[in-house]
C-alpha cells in the first residue's frame, strides 16, 4: 500500500530577537493512527528544546486522549503546535520529526501476539515478574528452569513452551518516521544606533 502521509511546518510566532518560536505541523494522512509523537532532529547550530524544555531527540505526544479523542477514543493528529525554544544565540536548523504507529499495524501486531501466545505457551499461576525488561522490549521475562515466563496484555502469567523463548514472539511494530523540510530558526542581538 502506498503511504501518502506529509508532515510540513510552519512558523506562526517569533523573531529573530527572541530565543522562542512557535510552529503549526501539518501531518496529512488517512486512516486512526495509534502512536504519534514528535520531536526535533537538529540539522545546524546548538540545541533546540521543545514541548517546555523537553530536549531536541525526546518524543513527546502533543495531544492528550482526555481532551483530543473522539467517542471512539481516536486524536485526530492533523494539527500540532510546537513551541521551541534555542538555547543559545545564532542560526538552528532544525526538522520536525514525527514517529506514527496505525491503528491497523498495532491490532495486527496484537492479532499476531495473541495467535502466537495461544499456540506457543500456556498460562501459569501468577508469578512476580522483572518489569526492568518490559520498557526495552514489551515483553516481561524471567527464567525458569530453563523456560521463561511473561505477563500477557490480559494480566496473566504464561509459561513458554519449551524450546522457545520470548525472543521467538511476535515484535511490536516499529513507527515510520517523518520529517519536515528544514526549519532556519534565528536569534541574535540588535545593535545600538
Amino acid at each position: 500500500m502506498e503511504d501518502n502521509t506529509t508532515l510540513k511546518a510552519r512558523r506562526t510566532e517569533g523573531g529573530k530577537y527572541t530565543p522562542d518560536d512557535k510552529l503549526e505541523i501539518k501531518l496529512d494522512y488517512v486512516g486512526p493512527i495509534y502512536l504519534c509523537v514528535h520531536y526535533l532532529e537538529v540539522v545546524s547550530g546548538g540545541e533546540v528544546t521543545h514541548g517546555g524544555g523537553a530536549a531536541s531527540s525526546t518524543p513527546l505526544h502533543y495531544k492528550a486522549i482526555e481532551r483530543d479523542a473522539d467517542g471512539d477514543g481516536n486524536i485526530d493528529y492533523s494539527t500540532v503546535n510546537m513551541t521551541l525554544v534555542q538555547t543559545q544565540r545564532g542560526r538552528n536548523d532544525v526538522k520536525v520529526c514525527c514517529d506514527v504507529i496505525t491503528i491497523e499495524e498495532q491490532e495486527a501486531f496484537l492479532a499476531e501476539n495473541r495467535d502466537w501466545v495461544s499456540k506457543n505457551s500456556v498460562q501459569t499461576e501468577k508469578r512476580m515478574h522483572d518489569f526492568s525488561k518490559f520498557e526495552e522490549t514489551g515483553y516481561s521475562a524471567d527464567f525458569v528452569v530453563g523456560k521463561m515466563s511473561f505477563v500477557h496484555e490480559d494480566g496473566k502469567s504464561y509459561l513458554v513452551n519449551e524450546g522457545l523463548t520470548t525472543d521467538n514472539m511476535p515484535k511490536p511494530p516499529k513507527p515510520t518516521t517523518y520529517k519536515t523540510g528544514e526549519i532556519k530558526l534565528e536569534w541574535s542581538e540588535d545593535e545600538f544606533v
